[in-house]
């Protein structure tokens, strides 16, 4: 008959104090959870939550006081008796006068009763050589022999390369611990979804029996929820894709000729056209905002999007003068301001302006998501103004970077904070891909002045975009690809 207790994998979150367990127990359980601060032993007693739940299958998770500054004291006893560990939970330290040796004793008696995999967390922020307390942390775990999986936080900025090259260094350093299976990155500040499922996939790889197949089946149920927030989050940026494409605004009704004084006189007399600017910057501010922010509940976090971000778009919207050489040749010394980053509708009754060779500045503010390009106004048959095709390329791009900067987000930072600047890496892959299919996306672009059904739209986008995703994550974390061949 089947051992209950097998249908259970109980993990157990063990470090020096102060390295960010209880931060990282926040990141992987979507809420918070224990108390977070900037100094040694927060968590003074073990508490454990549950991770997972599927069908009869299940894992606990337990965050445990961190081992102290005196360890090396307690290692040196503990070598010197026939049954360390034993002796160990047999003495009683009293928690108020020596706080660390406690601390360290309950985390010991955490790992003895409780764990089936010990998730040891290392300060990757320090180099091997300055953390020589953790090979006599590892050392008092061997003598309990419960096998330990090694993470690295505290790695940085998010950075596939740079954490690979940190888990070689930690590999080596960790070698001659036959109890560490495994060392791998998952940073509580900045770790993506994908590499979460490494918890239960390596647990599966070392632990015996019908435990091992529990963490196989709770690897899969874990990539498969977070899939769902995967695809929820893709039709969200969809809806914001959409909202970009869909947007217009009346042109007044004028002449052709009037329309081109109208584009192209100076800003700061043309009231119209400020407004004009302004209502597209809100809607566009507000539309990102909304989706931001559903993307971090999605996400589990916590926090909003920065709430001035349309107040600071409209702030910073200057247009620019920048005007085609080969209109410029037309219009001669007709003033030089226009509509930044819109495609205006001249019907000119089948003639064309130098192919669409208006071209617009849009300065947006605040966020990563502003943008300082310029962009062709284009014809599209009727008295409106709409983003430009350039313009909605350079959103989409912005749209896949909001994604990686939530995706990234580990709820142990704290509240969502708009992130300042996105990796260099981030910014070429996103970039490649979206010029890779630079003819889909002019496609949507075009279906979008039609007024096409709204429904088979969002379909098509969130299908490019999806594609777009899959491919930078692939590229960024290549062992998860095979999660994406699921859905």
């Amino acid at each position: 008959m089947p051992d209950a207790s097998d249908h259970e994998i109980v993990l157990s979150l063990i470090s020096h104090t102060n390295v960010g367990k209880t931060a990282l127990a926040r990141t992987l359980l979507r809420r918070d959870v224990g108390e977070v601060a900037d100094s040694a032993h927060v968590t003074v007693v073990p508490e454990a939550w549950p991770l997972i739940e599927s069908g009869e299958r299940r894992a606990r998770l337990w965050d445990t006081p961190g081992f102290g500054a005196n360890l090396a004291k307690l290692a040196k006893r503990l070598r010197a008796n026939d049954n360390p560990v034993g002796w160990l939970l047999h003495q009683v330290w009293d928690r108020a006068t020596d706080k660390s040796l406690w601390c360290s004793q309950e985390a010991i008696r955490n790992v003895q009763s409780e764990a089936d995999v010990v998730l040891y967390l290392v300060d990757a922020s320090q180099t091997p050589e300055e953390t020589g307390y953790i090979d006599l942390e590892i050392e008092v775990i061997e003598w309990i022999g419960k096998p330990v999986l090694v993470f690295l936080n505290q790695t940085g900025s998010p950075d596939p390369g740079h954490e690979g090259r940190l888990e070689e260094e930690w590999r080596e350093r960790l070698s001659r611990h036959s109890v560490v299976k495994r060392v791998s990155t998952l940073d509580a500040f900045t770790r993506c979804w994908i590499q979460e499922h490494r918890i239960f996939a390596q647990a599966a790889e070392i632990l015996p029996g019908a435990k091992r197949e529990t963490a196989r089946l709770l690897s899969e149920a874990w990539a498969s929820r977070q899939l769902d927030v995967f695809d929820e989050s893709i039709r969200a940026m969809a809806g914001l894709a959409h909202a970009a494409l869909a947007d217009t605004e009346p042109l007044p009704e004028q002449s052709l000729v009037g329309k081109l004084l109208f584009l192209l006189q100076k800003n700061e007399s043309n009231h119209e056209l400020e407004r004009i600017q302004k209502a597209m910057h809100h809607r566009l501010s507000a539309h990102t905002s909304g989706t931001v922010k559903r993307l971090i509940a999605l996400h589990g976090l916590s926090g909003e999007t920065a709430a001035k971000l349309a107040e600071a778009s409209v702030r910073n919207l200057e247009a620019k003068p920048d005007i085609d050489e080969s209109l410029a040749a037309v219009i001669g010394g007709i003033g030089a301001g226009l509509l930044g980053g819109l495609a205006a509708d001249l019907a000119s009754g089948g003639m064309t302006l130098g192919g669409g060779a208006i071209v617009g500045m849009l300065l947006g503010g605040g966020t990563t998501y502003a943008i300082a390009k310029g962009y062709n106004l284009a014809q599209t048959g009727r008295n409106r103004v709409r983003w430009s095709e350039a313009h909605f390329r350079e959103q989409v791009k912005s749209i896949l970077l909001l994604y990686l900067a939530v995706a990234h987000f580990g709820r142990g930072r704290g509240d969502w904070r708009d992130p300042v600047n996105n990796p260099a890496r981030w910014q070429e892959l996103v970039g490649e891909q979206v010029e890779a299919k630079r003819g889909a996306w002019g496609k949507l672009w075009k279906k979008g002045a039609d007024d096409p059904d709204a429904t088979v739209l969002k379909a098509d986008l969130a299908k490019e975009l999806r594609t777009a995703l899959v491919a930078v994550l692939g590229q960024l974390y290549p062992e998860g690809r095979a999660l994406f061949g699921r859905g």
